[in-house]
């Protein structure tokens, strides 16, 4: 079950996003006296807006570990999806709320605080006022990735603006992408510029990069880049066309594990059991991608899985004991997954039927009891699960996603040449990602990766490169390695429609409900506006334009489309 912190964001929640609540005169006055933030260092506001973006631990129970992870198949219930699996929850879709009362109005905050210096103090801050928009284009595409359009080019001018803007705009998906593409292409040429003055060094205030200008630069263009890729179908020649500007010099993007974008959170800010996997039931994963990556030798198997309760002993003993069908047989096989398929749990096949029970066995004159499938690594979530004392790693784009996106450019003929070389390159760094981020959770009994189980792992069917296949392995090896990120291991199934359920490297599960076969969610469920709202125009108007497009659906349907998301 959810923690008792979760109450606190569903209070925040409901203030920041459900105005139409609040007192109009009150709303008024709270949102238009910039003096309650100038007096706080431009530099504070700056960690606060950061670790926002990581911390509200209701997002990861209900975003993430009651829907994303299930839909993109990489959670299961050790005993089996039920039957709404794909029904999503009323709770869902956080963003918003987490946007516009936590991380946005955070990050204009900073920007608006150093535009109140004194001349002389604002030239030492011109960096970070630019670095400040860099996170704030980010969780403003990352909230309309799944909601469509959103306020944003004029949000957040209630304190500021004169006169006090109570009734935004909405910037369609479309507008929003032209408009944060131009602000990074901005803020990176601010950022090139040699200033006249010193600027103010953020060290430990910056939670990514401790200041480092060229990290950020390097970021902001890997974000225009991941960006563009959502274009893929809408608009081709624009990813293109910015994929040639970003790649055009590889030491202003991601282009090593030390320029990764993530956070990397203590135990004193990431210590909320939300973010742990099983906080809702114990979770394995599924059974088609656990046993890819177990036949594959895959060293990421140990970092995400737990091995089965059933090693040959136990195994040979529960045969003995005739609690395994007399059908299994051993086969070496140390973690294994959960059928998704909610209908599989209803099968008279006798192995399947085993994957759905506890099963208790005698060694040794004692009982213990244990299921075929294996569990989540909790720690790699949460790494003061069960008393850990780790650190818990959370990836916004690293140098591994990079070398796949490079691949897929390349293997898709849009730009570059060496699709198998960028593959090669996207597989080590995620194989040593994923040992760092084990080692820093400090999950039990971990083994560290060895350069040889590297080159076996490239040398497997499957995984070594092949040109005929090269799309889907490039796509898959992405998809494996987004486990830590799911809203991007969850869009790329959107963007490319892989991993599938016909495909020749790893299959997808088809989920039923009562033989009839589900449609995978596509965004979160939006709230339809109250008459109340005080900017219930323009919000009316936002969702009216929306469902223009017969994809997009009705506002609750989680089946239906944004904008990027193309048939």
């Amino acid at each position: 079950m959810k923690t008792i912190k979760s109450i606190k964001y569903i209070l925040v929640f409901f203030v920041s996003v459900f105005l139409a609540a609040c007192d109009r005169d009150k709303f008024a006055e709270m949102n238009t006296d910039p003096d309650a933030i100038l007096s706080i260092p431009p530099e504070y506001e700056f960690t606060s807006g950061l670790l926002a973006i990581h911390r509200n631990s209701f997002e990861y129970y209900y975003d993430y570990n009651r829907g994303m992870h299930y839909w993109a198949q990489s959670y299961v219930p050790v005993n089996g999806n039920a039957a709404t699996v794909f029904d999503g929850s009323g709770n869902m879709n956080n963003r918003p709320g987490t946007f516009y009362g936590s991380v946005g109005n955070k990050l204009v905050d900073v920007q608006q605080i150093i535009d109140k210096l004194p001349e002389e103090k604002k030239a030492q801050y011109v960096h970070l006022r630019a670095i400040a928009g860099i996170p704030l284009a980010y969780y403003a595409w990352y909230t309309s990735d799944v909601n469509g359009s959103i306020v944003y080019s004029e949000g957040f001018k209630a304190r500021y603006a004169t006169p006090a803007l109570f009734t935004p705009k909405y910037d369609t998906q479309e507008e929003l992408y032209n408009i944060l593409d131009a602000e990074l292409k901005a803020i990176v040429a601010i950022l090139k510029t040699t200033q006249p003055v010193g600027q103010i060094a953020l060290a430990n205030n910056d939670v990514y990069f401790k200041g480092d200008v060229t990290k950020w630069i390097k970021a902001a263009n890997s974000l225009r880049l991941r960006m563009a890729f959502r274009l893929m179908k809408r608009n081709p020649a624009k990813l293109k066309a910015i994929a040639t500007e970003v790649l055009a010099n590889d030491a202003e993007v991601i282009n090593a594990i030390a320029d990764d974008w993530k956070l990397i959170g203590g135990t004193a800010y990431f210590n909320d059991g939300n973010y742990n996997p099983s906080s809702n039931g114990d979770m394995s994963s599924a059974k088609n991608l656990v046993d890819f990556m177990w036949n594959t030798k895959d060293p990421r198997t140990r970092v995400f899985y737990t091995p089965s309760f059933f090693n040959k002993r136990r195994f040979d003993a529960a045969k003995e004991q005739g609690k395994l069908p007399a059908e299994m047989v051993w086969d070496g096989q140390l973690y294994r997954g959960q059928f998704v398929d909610p209908d599989a749990s209803a099968s008279t096949n006798p192995v399947t039927r085993a994957y759905y029970t506890a099963i208790t066995v005698k060694l040794g004159g004692a009982d213990s009891t244990g299921r075929l499938p294996s569990m989540i690594q909790n720690r790699l979530f949460l790494s003061t699960y069960n008393n850990g004392t780790g650190n818990t790693t959370f990836p916004v784009i690293t140098y591994a996603d990079m070398c796949f996106m490079r691949a897929e450019l390349a293997v898709r003929g849009i730009l570059g040449t060496d699709a198998e070389g960028w593959y090669y390159k996207g597989i080590d760094a995620s194989l040593a990602n994923y040992d760092e981020m084990a080692n820093k959770s400090k999950l039990a009994d971990y083994v560290a990766l060895t350069p040889a189980e590297v080159t076996t792992y490239k040398a497997q069917p499957g995984i070594k490169y092949d040109a005929a296949n090269a799309l889907e392995q490039i796509i898959v090896q992405q998809y494996i390695n987004y486990y830590k990120n799911q809203n991007e291991a969850w869009a790329i199934i959107k963007r490319t429609g892989l991993p599938s359920t016909t495909g020749k490297i790893l299959k997808l599960e088809t989920v039923r409900q009562g033989g009839t076969v589900q449609v995978m969610p596509r965004r979160f469920a939006i709230g339809v506006p109250s008459i109340t709202d005080i900017n219930y125009e323009n919000n009316k108007a936002a969702l009216d334009a929306q469902q223009k497009d017969p994809s997009f659906g009705i506002p609750s349907d989680i089946k239906g489309r944004v904008w990027w998301d193309m048939p």
